[in-house]
């Protein structure tokens, strides 16, 4: 399961579901933290250092009476600790609270990257219920109000809606259909861990090698990470590693040896096997790993071992289109556009700053291809077959306007995924992929 704090999305800190998600401006990320701490603390004196380090300058007039509201409202939210989770919003996050019994507070803080610019207690959206009977009506809704996608369940091995909305090239009036093509943001990682695992099996790497067996003049604070560490959240990279160099967190090219150097160097948050927090740096790693045991590039191990037996036919990487046709992709309706149509074959070659975290598109029918191959017991043992064996809930997604909700049981034979390109109420989006946790696991 993915765990990442993200500007685009929701992401529960204790318990329930997780995400992933390209990389967000580092003033989110810095934001997000500070208003953690802010909710957690108990000194008022942290309040006056809050607005001093996070509070964007020209946001107020008098400090005093920013420092006073923002100690009632913090003190009004702490009884609703127990469950935070946030929700991007167009400029800014919504952090969504609870508390044991249930009872929810949101709290909406406005952003810029000069800093905070509002924080301020808002209603808590109606909770959405979805049952069998009221599926299409969910989805009628969705469409509604420009909205588009596909939604598909099964449930105890019964399908009960494979339905495609909406869009997918509005320009040329191409509906969206079962094939498809939607990015897919982080949801690679799993080809990546299918990728490490096979080699696993081939006896080429353990699972427990240290990374210096792989890599040159590993610094001493990270000698002993793994590659459990790598898959487990617990290697201590941070998520993300690109500067300010880079025009884009994930679209800007940088080569293996680049993303190598950064990853040696960046500093830890914590001590490799110490603690356990997503890094999508980590899945890059492993992908070089990959490519430094197999002896072949990322993409075409991947695609030989994997997308090509599993006939994934309409699943590649960004910056090319394998013959397909501009009527075969969606085109994303995220605030980043990049290239006309918005499309994956537009957005440049993989770089390594997401090479085996992200990068990639495919469709609906391919991704249950993989998953189903990766189960077969074609490829795998059953060591390597249980990785892919529990339940999960993710969510993958991207700046330039592609969501992937999807939800795996795969004892109970059950499986949903929501694929979104055009995402006009994200608070929306939120509250029906939550409904549909509730549906198909409550």
């Amino acid at each position: 399961m993915r765990k990442l704090i993200t500007l685009l999305n929701i992401v529960v800190l204790s318990g329930g579901m997780a995400l992933a998600q390209d990389g967000p401006p580092p003033h989110i990320l810095k934001a997000e933290q500070a208003v953690i701490e802010f909710l957690r603390s108990n000194e008022d004196s942290f309040i006056v250092s809050f607005v001093d380090e996070f509070w964007a300058p020209d946001a107020f007039d008098d400090r005093s009476e920013l420092v006073t509201r923002l100690t009632d409202l913090r003190n009004s939210l702490k009884p609703y600790l127990d469950g935070v989770g946030i929700e991007g919003e167009p400029g800014g996050l919504l952090f969504m609270l609870s508390n044991d019994n249930d009872e929810r507070k949101n709290l909406l803080v406005q952003l810029s990257p000069d800093g905070i610019i509002d924080m301020k207690e808002v209603a808590v959206q109606q909770e959405l219920i979805i049952t069998k009977k009221n599926l299409n009506a969910v989805v009628d809704s969705l469409e509604s109000i420009g909205m588009a996608g596909l939604l598909y369940i099964r449930d105890e091995g019964e399908e009960i809606i494979n339905r495609p909305f909406g869009m997918a090239n509005p320009d040329l009036n191409i509906p969206n259909k079962q094939s498809t093509i939607f990015g897919i943001g982080s949801r690679s990682i799993d080809f990546t861990v299918a990728g490490i695992l096979l080699l696993n099996k081939q006896g080429k790497l353990s699972l427990s090698d240290p990374i210096t067996k792989f890599f040159d003049q590993v610094p001493d604070d990270r000698q002993g990470m793994t590659i459990t560490h790598l898959m487990n959240g617990e290697s201590g990279l941070p998520d993300f590693f690109e500067t300010v160099e880079d025009w884009n967190p994930d679209l800007a090219w940088i080569d293996r040896e680049t993303a190598e150097h950064r990853m040696l160097s960046i500093p830890l948050i914590f001590e490799p096997g110490t603690g356990q927090q997503h890094s999508h740096a980590a899945f890059v790693m492993l992908a070089a790993i990959i490519e430094h045991v197999s002896g072949q590039e990322y993409y075409s191990f991947i695609r030989t071992h994997f997308l090509d037996p599993a006939n994934m036919g309409r699943t590649g990487e960004y910056g090319e289109s394998r013959g397909l046709s501009i009527k075969d992709f969606a085109v994303g309706g995220g605030p980043e556009k990049i290239g006309i149509p918005n499309i994956p074959p537009n957005w440049g070659k993989t770089s390594w700053l997401v090479k085996g975290s992200g990068g990639m598109y495919s469709t609906l029918g391919d991704l249950r291809n993989f998953y189903d191959y990766v189960r077969s017991g074609e490829v795998f043992d059953e060591d390597q077959r249980k990785y892919f064996q529990n339940i999960s809930v993710n969510v993958d997604g991207s700046m330039r306007g592609f969501e992937l909700f999807s939800i795996s049981d795969p004892g109970a034979d059950t499986e949903v995924y929501l694929f979104i390109n055009n995402l006009v109420d994200r608070r929306g989006f939120g509250n029906v992929i939550r409904a549909l946790e509730r549906f198909i696991l409550d």
